[in-house]
């Protein structure tokens, strides 16, 4: 299914479920939910396609998920300066292959806005000096705590595709894009290119050893590289997570970490002082 596509039905059962609570306020998200979809069962002309209400079924399913859960970390959010040259911002753009880049004043914990490649792409037709504060827009600010059906709701009431996840200190704890909520909703929306990258993050040698983007999950690179590994904690999710719980601090590049338990070994390939990046993974002989 094409992002536009899956965007389209969506929102038009948004809107759908919005005016429906328009008639109830009293209605929690999720009765309104029930009601609309066993309504028009009941109705001998009914109004939603069937794929429609499968996607308000796996809204239902997700009520009670937080934006913590599928929120973009701080570490890995794209950002720039705001007082950036134009050469800095389009050779990030490049350089990161991002359709939107946070701005920020100062430090990226005081974030302005967000800035989107297609509009300075039309820059280039204007023939005006570059100022940077001009293709700010805005983001909203929310708790991790928020329920992820609460912020699409938000994001459709506002028009604004971006949030900025706050921790209670006022700090950037991550990052939820619109394109990351319908994913939830709909499945992951993935064109030939973007699996081609995902298999790209975990390769199998023909030696045996398996090298990771230190980001995969344990089920992608038992999928990508046939080697089966359980974390040490359930609450870790990737595998630099997990050696970064083994050694207790984030290990430097050319470190080998071992893993008695699973007869595993972790050579760091890549690293800076604040994650691990990739890693090569073998089985030791028994």
């Amino acid at each position: 299914m094409k992002i536009k596509e899956s965007i389209d039905r969506l929102l038009n059962c948004i809107i759908r479920l919005l005016s429906w609570r328009q008639k109830s306020r009293e209605h929690s998200l999720r009765d309104a939910i029930e009601e609309l979809i066993e309504e028009d069962n009941c109705s001998e002309t009914q109004s939603i396609a069937w794929d429609e209400k499968e996607i308000l079924g796996n809204v239902l399913s997700l009520k009670d998920i937080q934006v913590q859960s599928i929120m973009i970390p701080r570490v890995d959010i794209v950002s720039i300066q705001n007082t950036a040259r134009i050469e800095e911002l389009m050779s990030l753009f490049v350089e990161r292959q991002r359709s939107s880049i946070v701005v920020y004043q100062g430090m990226i914990d005081n974030v302005v806005g967000v800035i989107y490649l297609k509009d300075v792409a039309n820059w280039f037709y204007m023939n005006k000096p570059f100022n940077l504060s001009i293709f700010v827009k805005d983001v909203l600010f929310v708790p991790p705590t928020m329920q992820i059906l609460d912020l699409l709701l938000k994001m459709r009431e506002t028009g604004i595709k971006i949030a900025v996840v706050i921790d209670e200190y006022g700090g950037v704890d991550g990052l939820v894009s619109l394109k990351d909520l319908i994913e939830e909703i709909i499945g992951d929306i993935q064109d030939t290119e973007e699996m081609k990258l995902q298999r790209k993050k975990v390769i199998k040698t023909t030696e045996g050893v398996v090298i990771v983007d230190a980001r995969s999950t344990f089920d992608e690179i038992q999928k990508y590289g046939g080697i089966e590994i359980i974390p040490e904690d359930n609450s870790i999710e990737t595998i630099g997570g997990m050696i970064s719980h083994i050694t207790g601090t984030v290990p430097v590049k050319g470190e080998l970490v071992n893993c008695n338990r699973q007869n595993l070994e972790f050579e760091i390939l890549d690293a800076d002082p604040r994650r691990v990046k990739s890693v090569k993974i073998r089985q030791k002989a028994l």
